[in-house]
């Protein structure tokens, strides 16, 4: 394992490599995670969690739900809080690859990508004369290619006042000599970071808990029909269009499916234990909830806090009823960073040294892209960009064989934080 710190080129290599399956690609960006939490922490020291600290263990998670290999403890843990018996356990892993499809390993791991890339490479730049840059995957960009259609249906526009935000809130946290005023400013930091990132995947998180329901209500009977006529159909467009724009069965049982795995089967993954989203956020021992419900003193942090939570406890720790909503997700992601701000143990390293000493190496591999910078937009020796078209091949599932083969290069671009909205 290296001790010298996370650059922007260690973030691109990782994040542009295209080569890793989505379960090992979501295991590297957790172990880099904790190194750039390790590298803040030079800075802030370890009083209280850095946001990359909680990105470590959820990107760990995410990798083990990517695993859907017959030994995956991810279709184990699901099978046994379905209670599914023992003798049904294969027939059950062959209809959840079903229900999920190769396009919930290869769409939540893009997203994924590009929240280790926006996030990380922000981290890696603070201590430079000023936090000027962030690098973000621009679909949208006028620098960049036509996109994919997937790439835009996956990565939602997330307000990069988020981010602007959160450099400014570490800087000053560096300079705080109290550490209860730094602990504030690092809450009022990870808050901000995870407002832009919680945003960001947004629809991605949408694909991956509404597809089965998409996929047994309109594109099962589609995909049938499609192979006796041999006409293909934009399956993609079925399982990317907005819950609201869905008809009354899809968006009905897409409801009650989002709501039997928020109260029942998600949970969000600690050194300590798992946190159940579903129930009321109680505190692990040692924590004294009423010490860290005080009051909030810093003006900007209350400001962000209070975009999500209120000061009533009971109900901004409640259970979520739906981890699809926003506004619901955000309410109990902030009241658990208030929480488990103090729980050192998020700094802890999450694997046994043999297999992060293999991510580590792993991390290294891969060549660095070249991002564009949006201050040359406007520069005419700027050359021209090659504006490619993209044709889904004769795949069964087109969108899942284009996020295979999907290149992050050509949609890298750095964006001056001082263009963000204040």
């Amino acid at each position: 394992m290296s001790d010298s710190p996370m650059t922007a080129d260690d973030v691109l290599r990782i994040a542009a490599y295209k080569d890793r399956s989505p379960a090992l690609e979501a295991m590297v960006i957790a172990y880099a995670y904790h190194r750039v939490a390790g590298d803040l922490a030079e800075h802030l020291g370890k009083d209280a969690n850095n946001w990359y600290c909680y990105a470590t263990w959820t990107s760990k998670a995410v990798g083990e739900s990517l695993d859907l290999t017959p030994a995956s403890p991810f279709i184990e843990d699901f099978g046994r809080k379905l209670r599914v018996p023992r003798r049904f356990r294969r027939l059950f892993r062959a209809t959840l690859l079903t229900l999920l499809g190769p396009s919930y390993q290869l769409g939540l791991a893009l997203a994924n990508r590009a929240i280790f890339l926006e996030t990380a490479s922000l981290a890696v730049n603070l201590w430079n004369d000023t936090p000027d840059r962030f690098l973000k995957v621009s679909p949208e960009s006028d620098l960049t290619p036509t996109p994919p259609e997937f790439l835009t249906e996956l990565l939602e526009q997330a307000d990069a006042r988020y981010l602007k935000d959160a450099a400014h809130l570490l800087l000053e946290a560096r300079e705080a000599t109290d550490p209860a005023v730094r602990a504030e400013l690092m809450l009022g930091a990870n808050i901000a970071l995870s407002a832009y990132e919680q945003k960001r995947a947004q629809k991605a998180l949408e694909l991956v808990l509404y597809r089965p329901v998409r996929w047994l209500t309109r594109v099962s009977w589609r995909s049938l029909r499609s192979m006796i006529m041999r006409r293909p159909f934009p399956r993609f467009r079925l399982y990317a269009a907005r819950h609201e724009d869905q008809p009354w069965l899809t968006r009905t049982l897409e409801e009650l499916w989002a709501g039997l795995y928020t109260r029942h089967l998600f949970a969000v993954q600690t050194p300590l234990s798992d946190v159940k989203v579903g129930k009321p956020l109680t505190a692990p021992a040692g924590v004294d909830m009423a010490k860290v419900w005080a009051p909030i003193q810093h003006e900007k942090v209350r400001k962000l806090a209070e975009e999500f939570i209120t000061e009533d406890q009971e109900a901004s720790t409640a259970g979520v009823a739906n981890w699809v909503s926003y506004p619901d997700r955000m309410r109990f992601i902030v009241s658990y960073f208030r929480v488990y701000q103090h729980v050192r143990a998020l700094y802890d390293v999450p694997f046994d040294d043999k297999v992060a000493d293999g991510l580590a190496e792993e991390m290294r591999r891969g060549l660095v892209p070249q991002a564009v910078s949006e201050m040359f937009k406007n520069d005419p020796a700027l050359p021209t960009v090659r504006r490619k078209v993209y044709r889904y091949p004769a795949e069964t599932d087109p969108d899942a064989y284009e996020m295979a083969h999907f290149d992050f290069e050509p949609f890298l671009e750095a964006i001056p934080l001082d263009s963000a909205t204040t």
